[in-house]
């Protein structure tokens, strides 16, 4: 079921996303493991990691590449960066760590979305 709502939400994005190259899920009782590689027309990638627990996303990393794997910009939730007002959800730009407001799948693609233009 989780396969098919990524799925799905992903299309919404057929704009810019040219393929799904990988998505893995795996179920253990309550709690189910995504991950995905998105490539998009440009020739970037987006890498996804969610972990879902009671049919919600618990923690979430969203990492954007370059073709030669160098990242644009990594969004996630670890609870690392505390002094961060948007704690624990942040994201990294080269060095920088910012906040964040893009948390889920939706708001990462929307935000790449209106980089491209």
């Amino acid at each position: 079921m989780i396969e098919i709502r990524f799925i799905e939400r992903v299309k919404e994005y057929g704009d810019i996303i040219e393929r799904i190259e990988k998505l893995e899920i795996s179920e253990e009782e309550l709690i189910t493991r995504l991950k995905a590689k998105l490539r998009f027309f440009d020739g970037t990638v987006l890498y996804v990691r969610e972990v879902w627990l009671n049919e919600k996303v618990d923690s979430y990393s969203y990492y954007w590449l370059r073709s030669d794997e160098t990242v644009i910009i990594g969004w996630d939730n670890a609870p690392h960066h505390q002094r961060i007002s948007t704690f624990p959800h942040h994201k990294h730009i080269g060095d920088r760590i910012d906040i964040s407001s893009e948390r889920n799948i939706e708001e990462v693609l929307g935000f790449i979305r209106a980089f491209f233009g």
